[in-house]
């Protein structure tokens, strides 16, 4: 028999590979969904601006400007969108390394954008820039899930439309992804804001110090405009401990070293842990008059209560975060065309549970949420090879047909060929590919025609041309399949339906010469 096999290495997921080898529809248009925020809001946020896009300074505003402007140079289809199983194996490979991992690729983004911006997009590049951008669709919608377990309140306006990745040219999603973390960023920050309004510093009980409250809440209130306007997120201020004598404190002092105390407070502290802060620096700043040796410990006080409500508050976030990002993996609608996903209820539950309580699944629990998260990404990883080597095999001959078998397996035939030999291509359960020549039963007569052995010969030499340039085709899509070919006998069956004895003109979508890759797609 007459064949050839090759281990598949998936190296890089290219975006436009959808479950029937097509890509999506070009004409698609964008609707951002994101609402007009102008005139909401909370009174300490009106100071906010509306950005220019390109001039955000997180990570995802930074990219908008450069990447829109390199898309032009793109070898990779920009323009045609992203495909449904290319998207699907995207976002479920994030899941399993979680928003961690998201927030180490937001963090190194704009440190790579000026050496992005010297050189035109290679295919590379181009598969790389859909990654992140699909990546930090799932970010944002993760976000945004979150965002929406607490309702809102007087004047918040409702969070932005999750973004829909799949389908939207890459410029276009860039800047819809820019659109709607500005959105985010701004009703995180009025959400912020409204709570820091609601301080219990009492003006009507103490209006002599109305204005020393109004200025500890000023830091705050412009740490959040800075975030909504694409900031850093507010975060505790570095101390380094002063060694000196100690000294009566000021109502400056305590002013000082709470506003700073206040502005460091992340998004999602807590009410409960903020209204214990609010009580330590209110009895410091009477401290001063009444007992000045006092005025320290409530400041440490507060400093401690602090830190801790913090780290709960920020693991508590970072576990309901990671557990929106996989019940999007997990929740989302097989791709058209690929077999039904494995179960993965059970993981969804355990899922839906940390997203309510902020407590990350350990142990047995977590175990069942990654096993889902494995077993979801291999199937979809298999249909994604599979896709892959079908497109490679369109590429192959000038005039030649090809017919679908069932979801592994398929047959191609040279137009020259005539019909009667053609190639058999399936991927093992093993995540092998196969080729084998193959052509159709004989007569008695054919079989005693010493001309038969001949064309047989000559159609196995002709298939190992045909395997050797399969594996330089399906590096172009992002698949390594090194074939080693092996000759032996033709395998004798029938065509699968829709392979013709006449040939038919290939694809006109052709990639270019497939890059030398190096490191995997993680």
């Amino acid at each position: 028999m007459s064949s050839a096999f090759a281990g598949t290495d998936l190296l890089t997921v290219m975006p436009d590979v959808s479950a029937y080898g097509y890509p999506p529809d070009p004409g698609l248009t964008l609707d951002s969904g994101v609402p007009d925020m102008a005139g909401t809001g909370v009174p300490d946020m009106t100071g906010i601006g509306t950005p220019d896009l390109t001039a955000l300074s997180d990570p995802v505003g930074e990219a908008v400007g450069q990447l829109a402007d390199q898309v032009q140079d793109m070898i990779v289809p920009a323009l045609i969108g992203l495909a449904d199983l290319s998207g699907a194996l995207l976002v479920t490979r994030l899941a399993l390394r979680g928003t961690q991992a998201l927030a180490a690729f937001n963090n190194k983004v704009a440190a790579e954008q000026e050496a992005l911006s010297r050189r035109q997009m290679a295919l590379e590049t181009g598969s790389e820039c859909w990654r992140r951008a699909a990546e930090a669709a799932a970010g944002i919608n993760a976000r945004i899930t979150v965002l929406g377990l607490e309702p809102a309140g007087p004047g918040d306006p409702p969070p932005p439309a999750p973004v829909q990745p799949v389908g939207v040219p890459l410029d276009l999603l860039w800047k819809r992804l820019a659109e709607t973390e500005r959105a985010l960023r701004r009703v995180e920050a009025q959400r912020a804001a409204r709570a820091t309004a609601r301080l219990p510093f009492d003006h009507a009980r103490d209006p002599e110090h109305a204005d020393w409250y109004d200025r500890l809440r000023e830091r705050r209130r412009q740490s959040l405009i800075r975030y909504a306007e694409g900031g850093l997120a507010p975060e505790p201020e570095a101390t380094t401990p002063e060694h000196t004598e100690p000294t009566a404190l000021t109502e400056d002092d305590v002013l000082r070293e709470g506003a700073a105390l206040l502005a460091g407070l992340p998004l999602a502290f807590t009410s409960a842990g903020r209204d214990l802060i609010d009580d330590c620096l209110a009895e410091a700043r009477r401290a001063v008059g009444r007992r000045p040796t006092a005025v320290r410990r409530y400041l440490d006080e507060a400093a401690l209560i602090a830190h801790k409500e913090s780290e709960r508050a920020l693991l508590a976030d970072r576990a309901r975060q990671d557990a929106a990002l996989r019940l999007g993996a997990l929740q989302a609608a097989a791709p058209e065309g690929v077999d039904t996903l494995p179960d993965a209820s059970e993981a969804v539950e355990v899922l839906q549970r940390a997203l309510r309580t902020g407590v990350a699944p350990s142990g047995a629990a977590e175990r069942t949420v990654r096993q889902a998260l494995v077993s979801r990404s291999a199937a979809l990883q298999r249909a994604y090879l599979v896709a892959a080597l079908r497109r490679a095999t369109e590429q192959w001959g000038e005039g030649s047909v090809q017919g679908r078998m069932d979801a592994d397996h398929w047959d191609f035939a040279p137009a020259a060929w005539g019909g009667e030999y053609w190639l058999r291509v399936r991927l093992t359960s093993t995540g092998q590919a196969r080729v084998f020549t193959m052509r159709r039963p004989l007569t008695p007569e054919e079989e005693r025609d010493p001309a038969t052995a001949a064309r047989d010969a000559e159609r196995c030499a002709e298939s190992s041309g045909y395997v050797d340039e399969l594996g330089r085709l399906t590096e172009a899509e992002g698949v390594r399949a090194e074939f080693a070919w092996s000759t032996g006998q033709v395998r004798t069956g029938e065509p699968a339906p829709g392979l013709a004895r006449s040939g038919r003109k290939p694809s006109a979508r052709r990639r270019p010469a497939p890059p030398k890759y190096r490191d995997k797609d993680h």
